[in-house]
């Protein structure tokens, strides 16, 4: 068996009959499973079942970029429940046929190893993994709002045991190679410089012994017990049900997945029916919809063309989808962004200055990254030469000349108009005259940033989320002075960074603190009425956000939030009870989870009870309300008053073309908040109300509380005209393919 006669592999026999199968997607530079890639591996698999002489097949991708990244979601977006059905049973049978094989199989996997590609890799008998920072195991479909569908409910736990399979499928938790070694789903793990060394041992040692025994965890009495006993089985299946309730009530995935799971404790062929039969089900759920969606809205956010003001084909783009003209880039500030930017452009082999105003500031920056780094490779989160090759890429200096030779500066000082534009006229001195300079601020001005400069056609926003190695989003901010190719570039380097861009215009907020404000804005006019503390925040996390309000000024600082409050000023109304309440709280030293106390009480990690409000109200009335009937939205009265500002204002920033399409504000307000993301954001959760509804309940929430729930004019025209922000079987993805409907 050895030829070429394969558009996506390309099949190889050595002298000692290895049947090595490379899978390189023709037209991809990701592989991924799609029908040609399906009927190809599939006659491989028959020639495979009839050759007697190989006695090893390895599977390992010729892509540079992993392993495999799972099954083609837009191929997943166009079928019915009965086609879904259709593709579940082939796959199925597929790897069930890999399984089955006489022949030893070796699963070779550098890079991402997700979904589909995964449950290929559990169909073979032996694995091994590069120890990388690109290196992640993992069944993500949860997050698509469907499960593993080809095997991986079923073979996961066959392989590692119900209590580690169950975080991966029900939260699509990600594992590096070390991790999955250490809980067996891999069994060998060799690092990059000896990567080729140890797959060779490792095929060598199957040739001599084709029925070398997997790596096994030794097991405790207690994980023994749950993974191995029907009654432990039921025990870790039922906690699983209890700690997911809440989750379950939005995405139906959750206690899917685990149905799936548990039939497959009883008997290995109903757990396969069980899973197609969830999967199919899923598929046509509006939460399934949605997050498919979000999917899709995230892929057209990171390709280039979409943010430019005259479009040239996605095709030129994907072509050259990594490559950013930036190399080398410079920090000012190394306080808590500073350093998380530093960190993240390093760990991406960018290398970095980062310029403090002393020494001191310096060390101490350097000292906050190298422990950041330590941390995460001793956790096993990053191997232990990624972490050191990206301290050796950062350097801290407190003059101004090192930056002469940088691409791009970000800069990540206190934020204060005066400091900043002291910044940028200093940057302007130094920097090269192709260097581009932008800043992390999250709500002062652009503009007058580039006031300050000599080049203000170069000079933009990117505005990172805390913490940076978590949040995704960055809103790239386009200045009226800043150039189309500076846009270009600074897109091309947040999807460098592995990060998803948001182009914005220049504006107080930008695009989602300027929308998640007045939702805030609404919780602390809550407070002022005397609603309980816990009562918003319970409601809000019922809706199907990931926090409360006011747990989340806490975590983000109320000394911060007062200062956007001040710069949002300019967009939102009837702001007076929400500004001096931050003030007075500021004026305290109540500024949240830093201090130890802000809306919560705070033992160090710990959140205690909530902090008695009454003492701050005084002087601040509430007002008589008076109870108007609302249309039906499913939303209590606490639920509408906070999300209702926040739809809102999305339409606002719409019509005042802060970005130009709905789905990017939907998008912006999933990655940067949490937004629930079964509801597809602010914007599809307003159409799937109706706006003729939202108009309504807008104007009843205007009489009983006042002008700032003023309908926007485009929302009462939308309520007029029977109209829609996003438009009928649209081409969301951007690629040309998928047609989604709104259910």
């Amino acid at each position: 068996m050895n030829g070429n006669d394969y558009k996506h592999f390309r099949v190889y026999r050595d002298d000692r009959d290895v049947v090595t199968v490379w899978i390189q997607h023709a037209s991809r530079s990701v592989n991924v499973f799609d029908d040609e890639v399906i009927a190809e591996l599939w006659q491989i698999v028959s020639d495979l079942e009839d050759d007697r002489l190989a006695k090893l097949v390895v599977i390992r991708s010729a892509h540079e970029s992993g392993f495999m990244a799972g099954a083609d979601v837009t191929k997943i977006a166009q079928l019915t429940a009965v086609e879904v059905d259709e593709a579940l049973a082939t796959g199925q049978a597929l790897f069930t046929r890999i399984s089955n094989l006489e022949i030893p199989t070796l699963a070779v996997i550098a890079g991402p190893c997700l979904g589909g590609g995964l449950e290929l890799a559990l169909a073979c008998r032996y694995r091994i993994a590069q120890d990388s920072s690109t290196t992640r195991l993992g069944l993500p479909e949860i997050q698509l709002g469907v499960i593993p569908g080809w095997g991986g409910t079923q073979r996961l736990p066959q392989r590692v045991g119900l209590s580690q399979a169950l975080p991966m499928i029900l939260q699509g938790k990600k594992l590096n190679a070390n991790k999955a070694f250490e809980i067996g789903l891999v069994d060998r793990v060799a690092n990059e410089a000896n990567w080729k060394s140890a797959v060779d041992q490792f095929v060598h040692d199957l040739l001599k012994r084709p029925r070398l025994p997997n790596h096994q965890v030794p097991s405790r009495i207690g994980s023994w017990f749950f993974d191995h006993t029907a009654i432990g089985r039921r025990i870790v299946l039922h906690m699983a049900r209890n700690h997911t309730a809440r989750q379950s009530a939005h995405y139906p995935a959750i206690p899917a997945a685990i149905r799936a799971v548990e039939a497959g404790t009883k008997r290995k062929k109903d757990g396969f029916a069980a899973e197609r039969f969830e999967f199919s089900r899923l598929i046509e759920t509006p939460a399934c919809r949605n997050m498919l969606e979000l999917f899709f809205r995230r892929e057209r956010a990171r390709t280039v063309s979409t943010w430019q003001a005259s479009p040239q084909s996605d095709a030129a783009h994907d072509s050259d989808a990594d490559h950013t003209t930036i190399h080398k880039i410079g920090i000012v500030g190394a306080g808590v962004m500073g350093a998380g930017i530093a960190q993240l452009a390093a760990l991406k082999k960018f290398h970095v200055v980062i310029k403090e105003i002393s020494e001191e500031l310096a060390s101490a920056g350097m000292k906050r990254i190298e422990d950041q780094l330590t941390q995460s490779a001793r956790s096993g989160r990053l191997p232990e030469a990624d972490a050191q090759a990206a301290m050796g890429r950062i350097s801290a200096t407190c003059d101004w000349a090192p930056l002469e030779s940088v691409d791009l500066v970000i800069e990540a000082v206190v934020e204060r108009d005066d400091v900043k534009a002291k910044v940028f006229r200093e940057l302007s001195r130094v920097v090269n005259p192709h260097g581009v300079l932008t800043s992390n601020t999250s709500s002062l001005s652009i503009a007058h940033m580039a006031d300050a400069s000599d080049r203000p056609q170069q000079v933009g926003g990117l505005h990172f989320f805390n913490p940076v190695h978590r949040m995704e989003l960055v809103e790239v901010v386009r200045a009226s002075t800043t150039s189309e190719t500076v846009v270009d570039e600074l897109v091309q380097f947040v999807r460098a960074l592995g990060k998803t861009p948001i182009v914005t215009t220049d504006t107080p907020g930008f695009l989602v603190n300027r929308v998640l404000f007045p939702y805030i804005g609404e919780a602390i006019q809550m407070i002022c009425d005397g609603v309980e503390t816990e009562v918003i925040d319970r409601e809000a996390r019922r809706f199907g956000m990931p926090m409360g309000p006011l747990e989340l000024l806490d975590q983000v600082g109320l000394d911060v939030a007062y200062h956007v409050s001040g710069s949002l000023d300019s967009v939102l109304r009837d702001n007076e009870r929400v500004v001096k309440l931050l003030g007075e709280m500021v004026t305290r030293g109540w500024i949240g989870r830093k201090s130890g106390l802000g809306f919560y009480r705070y033992d160090g990690k710990h959140r205690g009870p909530a902090t008695p409000m009454k003492p701050l109200l005084s002087g601040v009335s509430a007002p008589l309300v008076p109870h108007l009937d609302m249309a039906s939205d499913g939303l209590t009265d606490s639920q509408r008053r906070l999300i209702y500002p926040l739809i809102n204002e999305s339409i606002q920033c719409l019509q005042q073309r802060v970005v130009a399409e709905a789905w990017m504000v939907d998008l912006g307000m999933v990655l940067g908040t949490g937004f629930a993301p079964f509801r597809g954001g602010p914007l599809s959760f307003g159409e799937h109300i109706g706006w003729k509804h939202v108009a309504r309940n807008m104007k009843a929430l205007e009489v009983m509380y006042g002008i700032r729930f003023e309908p926007a004019t485009r929302l009462e025209e939308l309520a007029r005209t029977g109209g829609t922000l996003f438009v009928a079987n649209e081409d969301r993805s951007g690629f040309g393919t998928q047609r989604l409907t709104r259910h």
